[in-house]
């Protein structure tokens, strides 16, 4: 007999392989019973999470996060998709970090912005998905985004000059921390950081932190050691 459900472990967490000949009312029944099984074994992990096999809409990947962290102790922090996976891996390599400073004191946004979209949060800010053009997230307090940042940002919009803002990539010169605003080396003349834009295909995407350094927001590669 078919299995509905597998569970695969990978480095960044879980990959789960959804067989397509069953609705999802059955896969998610399914989800439940793998993981109230495998319960013990993720116990309080904090871990990304991918899918194969069954087209899932956005709200269907919702319902599925919500049901995995309902039924154990499970916290997924992000959906990985192929092509992000190693980048978010190197991200993730400061998810200890993350969760004292961030995660247990913020507010998540599930999905890419739209343009013309604002998401405010007096605390900090996780956003699963990509910041566009036009899109602008503001945070009292740091901001991490396991997508691309395309748009404006602000960290410690209360005048918090030691937050940040990480991202798998950093294609913007909108940026605030505080008070401070991210001057594009060519426009300022100094070389306290310069604009990283996103690298092409065919190079390594590197995640990126914006941060305030000698006062003024520099952006530069972000790796385990940084901070």
């Amino acid at each position: 007999m078919k299995q509905a459900v597998v569970i695969k472990s990978k480095s960044y967490g879980i990959h789960l392989v959804l067989n397509p000949e069953f609705q999802f009312s059955e896969l998610m029944e399914a989800v439940i019973s793998k993981f109230q099984e495998a319960g013990a074994f993720f116990k309080d992990a904090a871990i990304g999470i991918s899918f194969e096999g069954y087209s899932l809409s956005p709200s269907q990947e919702y319902e599925l996060i919500t049901i995995i962290e309902d039924h154990t102790n499970v916290h997924i922090v992000c959906i990985m998709e192929q092509e992000q996976i190693k980048e978010a891996c190197v991200l993730a390599q400061t998810e200890a970090f993350l969760r004292e400073r961030v995660m247990e004191h913020a507010t998540y946004h599930y999905g890419s912005l739209q343009p013309g979209e604002e998401v405010h949060s007096d605390i900090g800010l996780i956003v699963i998905g990509d910041v566009p053009k036009g899109a602008r997230v503001i945070s009292g307090g740091n901001i991490v985004i396991f997508g691309t940042l395309e748009g404006f940002a602000q960290a410690g919009s209360y005048g918090d000059p030691a937050a940040y803002i990480a991202a798998l990539s950093i294609d913007t010169g909108q940026l605030q921390i505080g008070s401070i605003l991210f001057i594009p080396q060519e426009k300022s003349g100094k070389s306290k950081g310069g604009f990283l834009r996103r690298k092409k295909s065919e190079d390594k995407l590197i995640p990126q932190i914006a941060r305030v350094q000698d006062g003024h927001v520099i952006m530069e590669p972000y790796t385990k050691d940084l901070l």
